[in-house]
């Protein structure tokens, strides 16, 4: 908490007077209650960016010995949250945690307010985590190589469902088509209980789920799976084989979250807090509830997580170029 706190005081009073910021950092009367953090969760609260935002404040404030609070500023696909977070102080006590649509957006949008990798600088990529890839009980296919010579000698008789258009799951899905080449026809829902809903019901014939939902409906015989979205095989899933080893080599595709602030926060503030949350995915307890959420820790540092973030926004651009996606 100390060190934390020292960090953003002595980064204060050095902006504010002109203090170098070696000597300002090591100056015995700096304000130790320079004011409370946040985390913007730019989606509504109850969803699975809101639970793991609120599970970090709680570790992290426990760490601080102070208050973290998650403020939701859900709308426009996330860009609220992001401008908040823009236009917030650059104090490094207002973080965004996004998803990985944060990499998306830019492909689907060309209004957008802020430059991502302009105007935010990464923290850290918090977590990462395999979708599942799954069919319909009804579809009579159980491996990959199956689905594609399926959906190749029955054109227009296989749907894909997703949450809605230029959401992760929609990239992931489009992805998985481009490489595979397979026929399939992309229906929007209103959220990822719809899809997997259609699924159920064979309205869709084959849906892409993050591992943690994917898992249990499997599991109680509700639908298939056919391997895994992440070019290595879980833990998460022992014995599951994935999507690139069933029979797309290359494919990619994965659910990650990432922290980040504003471009001009000091770099020292950046770090301390890199080291802050990274000792927070260290936690034993929060490492055993990453699992039953089905994600992984990650913990990469600034410079990292930041040529993560470039590298996933140009390759999403890439293939929304490829597969023709466009913003309703």
């Amino acid at each position: 908490m100390k060190v934390f706190k020292r960090t953003i005081g002595a980064v204060l009073t050095a902006l504010t007077f002109g203090i170098p910021l070696s000597q300002a950092q090591t100056a015995d009367n700096v304000d130790l209650d320079s004011g409370q953090m946040r985390i913007i969760v730019p989606y509504s609260a109850g969803g699975t960016s809101d639970i793991l935002g609120r599970k970090l404040a709680q570790k992290l404030g426990k760490r601080l010995g102070q208050q973290v609070i998650v403020d939701n500023r859900a709308g426009a696909g996330g860009s609220i949250g992001t401008m908040a977070t823009v236009r917030s102080e650059p104090d490094g006590r207002t973080i965004l945690l996004h998803s990985g649509a944060i990499a998306t957006e830019p492909a689907i949008k060309s209004d957008l307010p802020y430059d991502s990798t302009k105007d935010l600088t990464a923290v850290t990529t918090v977590v990462r985590g395999p979708f599942a890839l799954l069919v319909s009980n009804a579809l009579p296919v159980n491996t990959v190589e199956e689905l594609l010579a399926y959906t190749k000698a029955n054109p227009g008789k296989v749907n894909f469902g997703t949450p809605g258009v230029g959401t992760s799951v929609h990239f992931a899905t489009e992805h998985f088509k481009v490489a595979s080449k397979a026929e399939m026809t992309h229906v929007p829902y209103k959220g990822a209980s719809a899809a997997l809903t259609a699924l159920m019901s064979d309205e869709v014939q084959v849906v892409i789920d993050p591992l943690s939902t994917a898992k249990r409906y499997v599991e109680t015989g509700k639908m298939k799976t056919l391997g895994l979205t992440t070019a290595q095989r879980s833990d998460l899933w022992p014995g599951m084989n994935t999507v690139a080893e069933a029979g797309v080599p290359g494919y990619d595709a994965s659910v990650w979250y990432g922290l980040y602030v504003p471009s001009k926060t000091p770099t020292a503030v950046v770090e301390q807090l890199n080291k802050e949350f990274r000792a927070v995915l260290e936690d034993a307890e929060m490492r055993e509830w990453l699992t039953s959420q089905g994600l992984e820790p990650v913990g990469d540092t600034p410079a990292e997580a930041q040529a993560f973030l470039v590298k996933q926004i140009e390759h999403w651009i890439d293939l929304a170029k490829t597969a023709g996606i466009q913003v309703d």
